[in-house]
């Protein structure tokens, strides 16, 4: 995946998180040397020139503080689509978006920021947190049962190969036979990438002892993980939105954790386009 010519996508609504994921953005474009792209996203047509005149004072005052001029693009349309849109036709490498978590009234905005990533066929990472001196440079990566879980493992090679992030597999533990088995498969394949790959990386299986979304948080806080690199559930349903799919749970974790969420495609797990 040559990303010289591609772009970071921010989606942008005015607040402190945006900022914090544009930060992100700003520190991950250097590294992979690709540009910055801002996305606002109005109800109305008729809000769009209000808009775009305040995007080109957020364009100056990035260029002023960070050195580098983000692209931005105004749109009518509805942040459940719009922002998949705009990563198509941008060809975002992935969209970095700023959320905040599940906490009293901003419940809303955590609880639908899954609803905004799944709609994407690039990954999307969510911050809630400003970026520390160095970026990705521990990438916690669960592993469970499902068959789809697999199709992270390639990004866990990108993240290696521009970040030089140490990758550390959180295996999900089961009594159940057959889910025991399908963990154990999950772990041999993502094992097999890495080693293709010659990066090192630690195994530590869970204890069991709570749900795995709890158990995934925690041990990222014990290796002070800087990302949590998910797969999202395939074909979810309107109760995963409303009352929280794994995902989710991790998603709005309450130690403001970033999190990178791989969506699932059909098919056999391929490169970069």
């Amino acid at each position: 995946m040559e990303a010289s010519n591609k772009t970071i996508l921010v989606p942008w609504d005015f607040s402190n998180v945006a900022e914090y994921a544009l930060q992100h953005a700003i520190s991950a474009a250097k590294v992979i040397n690709c540009g910055v792209t801002l996305c606002h996203i109005t109800k109305k047509e008729k809000e769009n020139d209000d808009a775009i005149d305040k995007m080109k004072t957020v364009v100056a005052d990035t260029k002023h503080k960070f050195a580098i001029e983000p692209q931005y693009i105004v749109k009518e349309g509805s942040i459940f689509t719009s922002i998949a849109e705009i990563a198509d036709e941008v060809d975002a490498v992935f969209v970095i978006m700023g959320t905040h978590g599940m906490k009293g009234m901003q419940k809303i905005t955590g609880s639908w920021a899954l609803k905004v990533v799944a709609s994407c066929k690039v990954p999307f990472i969510i911050v809630q947190k400003p970026p520390h001196d160095e970026e990705l440079p521990v990438i916690a990566y669960p592993v469970d049962y499902k068959k789809e879980d697999k199709q992270k493992s390639i990004w866990a090679v990108y993240l290696n190969k521009y970040f030089k992030s140490k990758i550390y597999l959180f295996t999900q533990k089961s009594n159940d036979a057959t889910l025991k088995k399908h963990i154990q498969s999950n772990v041999k394949f993502t094992k097999q990438i890495l080693d293709s790959s010659n990066i090192e990386y630690e195994t530590t299986e869970a204890p069991g002892l709570k749900d795995f979304d709890e158990e995934i948080i925690d041990f990222s806080n014990k290796i002070n993980a800087s990302t949590i690199l998910i797969t999202t559930t395939k074909n979810i349903e309107l109760k995963d939105y409303m009352f929280g799919a794994t995902e989710q749970n991790v998603i709005a974790n309450k130690d403001g954790i970033s999190v990178m969420c791989v969506n699932p495609k059909e098919g056999k797990i391929q490169g970069f386009n």
